[in-house]
């Protein structure tokens, strides 16, 4: 039977449940769902599905309401879900018919017309981002290229011109689009391509030439450029590697990211950090909010000057996915806390997702805002179940029965929290839904909340820090009920023995008596005793006494009691006790209770966070990539300190760079320290055995991934299974870390030259003793070369010896020098390729690196190797050959390695007509060989057995589109009697030393 609700109970908040707004989140996930389909279809398809789910909402609405005269225990929940039901409906309406308008104006209009026929026009278009440079993956020097976001304004074919406006991507090339920025407006010559089917725009342009500018940007957009150039600037003081992170971690800026350091923050799971979201909104919303309170603004001035600075970054930073979400629940948040409403996280987040899919459709398809999303609600539904169970503590929620109705009168007035800034992770994503200012001097909105559990005079319900999340919740049952302030609350000091239920308000002549109407049937645990809620507590003769009045502990100006409604359960009295924004009562469990073990509760928080949010963001990550990231949670809480020092000091920086650059220089170096903690972490990160577990990609991944949490939740129910579970894991955890690099470490003992596995190229290194080698070529992609020289160890390259500059060899010339110290590079003395050569010669000269070449004859010995030139002659006439690049091909410069054991020639690039001439001039012998030019069908039979080699090793790429290795150069190698090893299919090629003596070859496997 239901309690009578007595004025002390209406008084006590925290007496009401809250739940998640679980309901509130279908209307967002259809209207998701719907704009996820739909923009494949027809417009016709979108506006009859728009139709059907409207008339359903009609029709439901119309059959319920003939039966709200029916009243029994359940009509409350079924008007709920009723309610819900029909929300839904007319959510999914809207998104129909919000996608079936978009569809019909982009495939109706002259730009759909002349797509579809490839029509060559010249156009204005005005640019909605920044242009985007993509990354040169043909392994061949190519101009820069970019991809840009635009609106079509004008076409012209011939005579005619016509007015538009619609979106399309241009894709373009040369340096002359990396200034510009958005609203500028240009004029292209190109051709009209259709677009990607499903995606919301009305055409490609392909663009021929460079554009002409129109307009400048706008004046927000100059002032935006601005500080993002400032900061770019003030960050030239930094290493390299660093002085491309610092902008991208504060605003966005990724255009001078290293590819080492981005291909590691992929790989340890920190992408997110590369991402302007949540977790920078909340930062600049915090530092904002801290200020206002210095200079003493009042509550609503101070949620208004943190949502103007919250549009202003938004603006700075661009407006991606991730902060158009994050930008939307920071501002409701701003609002809440200016209106003195309070606050709900998830409903933020559902609302968000709503309104976004309904004004910008595609956003549907977007990864990062999916990414953005998933993070946001992981952090915000899971982070704190997880928080409570590492620090021991549980939730008591009141029966139904003991629920208020929702719309009863609540004689507190509303006050907001303090802000709570959801963290998203990325990426990963992590949202901030409130503001993490906790001190605030306007007390007649919130009372200051300390940390201190015995602090008489500002008393805390629980220790609070920095990172603590927290939010409100409506009631389950039905929607939109008031959310009760957790800071109004505050709880007294914790008796050692103490276990009952305390209220304290203004009469306290009752505190000591048990209340008959606010008993229930329910039995608590506190610490090693079962106590009954209609049972007097016992408590120790000297423990606080209840009856006693207490101080009065309000701020004067504040008239609302605050009252405790907290169940201690401490029996050691170790800590205070907990109440939780549930509206829920926290304890610790005790001994007997199945969790023997607490961690403090800011360390709880800290593993929650990034754990919750990398759960939530892996489905999303399988369909993107294919891979999961379990030292993501690791890295995440090892950067998580440096992430907002290094933002603030950065931001601070780009608003000073315009107007004091040697200032804004002088807070990068600080930012610096932080963002190279970061960068080590990633480094480390990657490096740890499994760092990234190959997974399938596509719904077949997503499948098998639901199908392995199935079996985990299974095995986890049962503590007997959970030890097996554990134990297995355990197990091999120990077998990975330990046993495992003992067994399999890489490189091999005795190893003297291993082949990289770079892909379509050329990269090896050469043993020159402890942590040095020998590198010659570096394959065509910096980051691949970088990590396998990290495999190796190499820290020293006293010579570097590129073959012939083609990009499939030099490329990865960066990912050499990085971090190392390279004593002289030795370079072909054929000047084949002028554009080539001056691109290597300069980023020589930028490191300060002598450039050698070498005749015949020179010898070199590093540690066990020593290494002679053998070809080509300086004032040797090129030899063209007959295919492309042949000439180029055929300056490559060949070298002999013996060591004591045995020894191999290196050919590079060498086509036929090299092959036989150096076959005529030399006569060359070797145990092994490095098959000429990726086993190209164009080799040289004499030439290839009179080596006398017994393997052939080829460094190829898998599935190349130029046919390597061609199965003739296989069948001649067998034909001579030679083992073939391919990189493609065995990964790194590792020649070693035998115990016995003679030579061995190692894979490492794919």
């Amino acid at each position: 039977m239901p309690r009578k609700r007595t004025a002390d109970s209406q008084k006590d908040p925290i007496s009401v449940p809250r739940e998640h707004t679980w309901p509130l989140a279908l209307p967002a996930l259809a209207a998701w769902a719907t704009a996820l389909i739909l923009p494949a279809c027809s417009a016709l398809t979108g506006m009859m599905v728009a139709t059907s789910a409207a008339v359903a909402a009609i029709v439901l609405l119309r059959l319920t309401r003939l039966a709200d005269g029916q009243t029994d225990s359940s009509t409350a929940r079924r008007t709920a879900w009723r309610n819900v039901t029909i929300a839904t409906l007319i959510c999914t309406a809207a998104a129909s018919a919000s996608v079936a308008f978009r569809v019909h104006a982009l495939t109706t209009g002259p730009a759909a017309q002349l797509a579809e026929a490839n029509a060559f026009i010249t156009a204005q278009i005005a640019l909605t981002d920044d242009p985007k440079r993509r990354p040169d993956r043909s392994g061949h020097f190519q101009p820069a290229s970019y991809v840009i976001s635009a609106d079509l304004k004008t076409i012209r074919t011939g005579a005619t011109t016509q007015a538009v406006n619609v979106p399309i991507t241009v894709f373009a090339t040369g340096q002359a689009w990396g200034p510009l920025l958005p609203t500028q407006h240009v004029e292209v010559t190109g051709r009209l391509a259709k677009p990607i089917p499903g995606s919301l725009i009305a055409a490609t342009l392909l663009v021929r030439g460079p554009p002409r500018v129109l307009t400048q940007p706008s004046g927000l957009q100059t002032a935006a450029g601005a500080l993002r150039s400032g900061l770019r600037s003030a960050a030239d003081v930094l290493p390299p590697d660093q002085r491309g992170l610092l902008p991208g971690l504060v605003v966005g800026d990724v255009s001078r990211m290293d590819p080492q350091v981005t291909a590691d923050f992929k790989e340890a799971g920190l992408s997110h950090l590369n991402a302007v979201s949540g977790a920078n909104l909340a930062i600049v919303a915090g530092a904002t909010l801290a200020i206002s309170r210095l200079i003493g603004l009042s509550l609503p001035l101070r949620a208004i000057f943190a949502a103007v600075a919250m549009l202003a970054f938004a603006i700075v930073a661009r407006p991606s996915p991730s902060v158009l979400r994050a930008l939307l629940m920071g501002l409701a948040a701003a609002i809440a806390m200016g209106t003195g409403r309070s606050k709900d996280g998830f409903a933020a987040l559902t609302a968000t997702v709503l309104f976004l899919i309904l004004f910008a459709p595609e956003l549907a398809r977007s990864y990062g805002f999916a990414l953005s999303v998933t993070a946001t609600a992981g952090i915000l539904i899971l982070a704190p179940r997880w928080r409570d169970k590492l620090t021991g503590t549980t939730r008591e929620t009141p029966s139904p029965e003991t629920e208020p109705h929702p719309h009863s009168a609540h004689p507190h007035p509303a006050h907001p929290h303090p802000d709570r800034l959801h963290h998203d992770h990325a990426h990963h994503d992590h949202a901030h839904q409130a503001f993490p200012d906790r001190d605030y001097a306007d007390r007649d909105h919130i009372h200051r909340i300390s940390t201190d559990p015995f602090d008489l005079d500002h008393p805390s319900p629980y220790p609070l820090n920095p990172g603590h999340f927290q939010w409100g919740h409506s009631q389950w049952g039905h929607l939109g009920s008031d959310h009760s302030d957790l800071s109004r609350f505050a709880a007294d000091r914790p008796s050692p023995d103490s276990s009952g239920l305390h209220r304290h308000g203004s009469d306290h002549s009752d505190s000591g008596r048990l209340d008959p109407d606010s008993c229930n049937a329910d039995r608590v645990c506190s610490g090693h005793h079962v106590v009954d809620r209609c049972e007097p507590a016992r408590r120790d003769p000297d423990a606080y006494d209840p009856s006693t009045p207490a101080p009065d502990r309000r701020n004067v100006d504040d008239p609302s009691p605050r009252h405790t409604h907290l169940r201690h359960s401490d029996p050691h009295g170790s800590g205070p006790p907990h109440s939780d924004p549930h509206g829920s009562e926290l304890r610790h469990q005790g001994p007997d209770s199945g969790f023997s073990w607490r961690v403090p509760r800011w360390m709880a928080e800290a593993v929650a966070v990034p754990a919750a949010a990398q759960l939530a963001v892996t489905p999303v990550l399988v369909l993107m990539a294919g891979q999961l990231t379990p030292v993501a949670v690791i890295a995440n809480l090892l950067v998580a300190p440096a992430v907002a020092p290094a933002t603030l000091l950065g931001f601070g920086a780009a608003l000073i760079a315009p107007v004091w650059p040697d200032g804004a220089r002088l807070l990068v170096i600080p930012a610096g320290y932080a963002v190279g903690w970061i960068i080590t972490v990633a480094r480390w990160a990657v490096n740890l055995p499994f760092a990234n577990v190959p997974w399938p990609a596509g719904l077949a991944g997503l499948g098998l991934l639901l199908l392995a949490l199935v079996v985990a939740a299974l095995l986890l129910r049962r503590r007997a299974w959970r030890a097996m579970a554990l134990t297995a894991a355990g197990a091999a955890l120990l077998t990975v870390l330990v046993i495992r690099p003992i067994t399999g470490a890489w490189p091999p003992r005795n190893w003297l030259m291993v082949m990289c596995d770079v892909g379509q190229g050329d990269g090896l290194v050469i043993s020159a003793g402890p942590g040095r080698g020998v590198v010659v070529d570096t394959g065509p992609d910096p980051v691949t070369m970088d990590r396998c020289l990290r495999r190796i160890g190499i820290e020293d390259v006293p010579l570097l010896v590129l073959t012939h500059p083609h990009a499939d060899h030099v490329n990865g010339l960066t990912g050499v020098l990085r971090n190392r110290r390279v004593g002289a590079v030795v370079v072909s003395p054929q000047r084949t390729d002028a554009r080539s050569v001056a691109r290597v010669s300069s980023t020589l000269a930028h490191h300060r690196i002598p450039e050698w070449t070498a005749p015949p004859g020179t010898r070199w010995r590093f540690g066990p190797s020593e290494l002679t030139v053998l070809a080509p002659e300086v004032t040797a006439d090129d030899m063209h050959g007959y295919g492309e690049g042949s000439a180029i091909n055929n300056s490559s410069v060949v070298m002999h390695v013996r060591w004591r054991a045995g020894s191999i020639l290196l050919s590079g690039d060498l086509e036929t007509e090299a092959q036989e001439q150096l076959h005529h001039h030399l006569t060359v012998r070797a145990d092994l060989l490095k098959t000429p030019h990726h086993g190209s069908n164009r080799q040289s039979p004499a030439f290839l057995s009179s080596l006398g080699a017994r393997a052939a090793l080829i460094s190829v790429g898998a599935d190349n589109d130029y046919g390597h290795p061609a199965e003739s150069t296989l069948n001649l190698l067998r034909r001579l009697g030679l083992t073939i090893y391919r990189t493609d299919q065995d990964g790194d090629l590792a020649v070693v030393e035998r115990e016995e003596g003679g030579m061995a070859v190692v894979a490492r496997g794919t």
